[in-house]
């Protein structure tokens, strides 16, 4: 006989195992004591109703905070319960069921379908998500054709540095050593379509040895896709070729289980039909992160919201995440997000004062100069993306303005930058992700905007920018004397990016953070079954992408280029192996 645990005894089973609740309200580590946790809201106290996301990926709405220090709401609230939906009226049987059709889910049904497994993908928006194109992986063909080596070791200890060890290395391991034969898959398949090829971004190495280098690791590959081709028209296409199912306007609800196996997937059709979704086989979750989760989001990381652009509500609303709580399952309790140096406001504007829209300026992730809103320089900005934003969290207002002569093309080929903030091809070849010839016409959209500034002296700019002449005009006197002697006296910043700033005009820009994706989830082991609080897995069900935890800490970062894209395509394909059958290897 199949149950539901009901709320009321979900919270007993809590408080018995001691299942762990972080003060934010998320179900904690693995461990039996976490001590300085409660078990969750007290059982009278009825969770409100959740506001319904968008059934499309277009509708968002933005969350004006005017507040920039995030309410916080009681500990659980965002949670809810497992809705009361009565009994199916229907249920549909296949090998696999997919639960969500974004980057992994597709990755996850192509993979299954290849392994002569029936698979379906449930996905709540009228058409599948978008599939991400920067992947991470050591060890593809493309590295070794180009002679790119990367030390796994070396990898992985630099990339636990980012996380303070608190994730689970063996699956960093997994990465490092399965990802590049996900890469090679996903290259034989781009090309055996005619849809594109793939590339390497390379023709660098990581500098592990100075002391004043973040070391930049070669791990990216992006494809060039043929006119009208992207990687969501190619993989459903051949999803379907494989046999595979796609409901759209299907949103997943809950699951069904019965102690720790994981039974069925519970969802709706578009006219509100309830359907049972049977995974002989198992279930794979591939529903994404909570970014557009207002409440969830203020919940669990009031630290983020505040230092970013508008929130918005939409259908990355942390629905998987959700499910898998409800039926006792833990999330990880370090809430992480990846997080973009590149949103722009006006210059009489703050976080806290903004009302007109962040406006994306992607050369924000560039290292130039950049001053806190005394106009002083407060950090070194030869950094990954959120490091520059959490240091600007201390500061006034919560932003900085970055400044730029007009040498800009130059300086930004010099800084040799990687990933999405790169606008020059690479070393071997790899095309860039953005095209520095464009950016005379997007500097010229920001000014008539009104959010870059441009002026012939320092001390107009900084009127411009609404911060103290006298101040700024000191800080680039110093930080050009810096540039001249080769070496940051004051922050340490890499030598080969200490360009002085001295050929007006000069521009300027405040800027803080924008949200790109959560990365913070459900604990999952190495075979991606989720754990509840005490390390035990659930059976039946395994979780990849954006709403697995137990991988990501702290930071994104971004300097391993692709890294949670590869991560995601990696861990699809081998679930895939499990769920066919196949023995997959444990490598510590």
């Amino acid at each position: 006989m199949r149950k539901q645990i009901s709320r009321r005894d979900f919270l007993k089973g809590a408080a018995a195992g001691a299942v762990s609740m972080t003060a934010m309200g998320v179900l904690g580590a693995c461990t039996s004591n976490a001590g300085t946790t409660t078990a969750g809201a007290p059982e009278t106290t009825k969770a409100p109703e959740t506001t319904k996301a968008p059934e499309t990926t277009e509708a968002v709405t933005e969350i004006v905070n005017t507040n920039p220090v995030a309410e916080v709401k009681p500990a659980n609230q965002w949670l809810g319960s497992a809705p009361e939906l009565g009994e199916p009226a229907e249920t549909l049987e296949f090998d696999v069921v997919v639960i969500g059709g974004g980057t992994g889910g597709q990755y996850a049904a192509a993979s299954c379908a290849e392994q002569g497994l029936s698979v379906a993908i449930l996905e709540k928006n009228f058409v599948l998500g978008s599939v991400r194109d920067d992947i991470g992986a050591i060890g593809s063909k493309l590295q070794e054709k180009d002679g790119t080596k990367i030390d796994k070791a070396t990898a992985i200890l630099q990339y636990l540095m980012y996380t303070s060890h608190r994730v689970d290395q063996r699956l960093i391991r997994i990465w490092a050593e399965e990802s590049g034969a996900a890469i090679d898959w996903y290259s034989d398949l781009i090309e055996s379509r005619g849809a594109g090829y793939l590339f390497h971004e390379g023709g660098y190495v990581a500098d592990v040895t100075n002391p004043t280098t973040h070391p930049k690791f070669p791990t990216g590959h992006s494809p060039k896709w043929n006119e009208g081709m992207n990687g969501s028209a190619m993989l459903s296409a051949y999803i379907e070729e494989k046999g595979g199912k796609i409901y759209t306007e299907t949103p997943f609800k809950k699951f069904e289980y019965e102690g720790k196996s994981v039974t069925a997937a519970i969802a709706t059709d578009a006219s509100g039909k309830v359907i049972r979704f049977v995974g002989k086989k198992g279930i794979i979750l591939a529903t994404g992160g909570y970014q557009q989760n207002g409440e969830m989001m203020k919940a669990l990381q009031p630290d983020t919201t505040c230092i970013v652009g508008p929130l918005r509500e939409g259908s990355t609303a942390g629905d998987g995440i959700k499910a898998c709580l409800w039926m006792g399952a833990s999330m990880d309790e370090i809430h992480t997000s990846m997080l973009f140096d590149r949103g722009s406001i006006l210059p009489t504007e703050t976080l806290a004062t903004r009302v007109e829209p962040t406006a994306h300026f992607g050369t924000g992730s560039q290292p130039f100069l950049k001053v806190n809103l005394k106009g002083e320089r407060f950090a070194n900005e030869s950094c990954p993306y959120d490091f520059i934003l959490h240091a600007a969290a201390s500061q006034p207002g919560k932003c900085y303005c970055m400044i730029m002569d007009d040498n800009y093309l130059e300086h930004i080929k010099q800084f040799e930058t990687v990933g999405c903030s790169r606008y020059y091809p690479y070393a071997n070849g790899g095309i860039s992700n953005n095209d520095y010839n464009k950016l005379p016409a997007t500097f010229a959209d920001m000014m008539d905007k009104g959010y870059l500034q441009k002026a012939d002296t320092v001390e107009e700019l900084a009127e411009k920018l609404n911060i103290p002449a006298d101040t700024f005009a000191k800080t680039v006197k110093r930080y050009n004397e810096l540039c001249d002697k080769g070496v940051d006296e004051d922050f340490f910043k890499d030598t080969y990016r200490m360009i002085a700033l001295d050929k007006p005009p000069y521009y300027g820009i405040r800027l803080a953070g924008t949200m790109l994706a959560t990365i913070d989830g459900i604990r999952i082991d190495t075979k991606m079954r989720p754990l509840d609080a005490d390390c035990e897995p659930f059976e039946g069900l395994h979780v990849i992408g954006d709403c697995s935890g137990n991988f990501f800490a702290h930071t994104y970062p971004n300097l391993f280029t692709g890294l949670a894209n590869g991560r995601t395509m990696t861990f699809a394909r081998r679930v895939a192996r499990i769920l066919a059958g196949q023995e997959v290897k444990e490598y510590c």
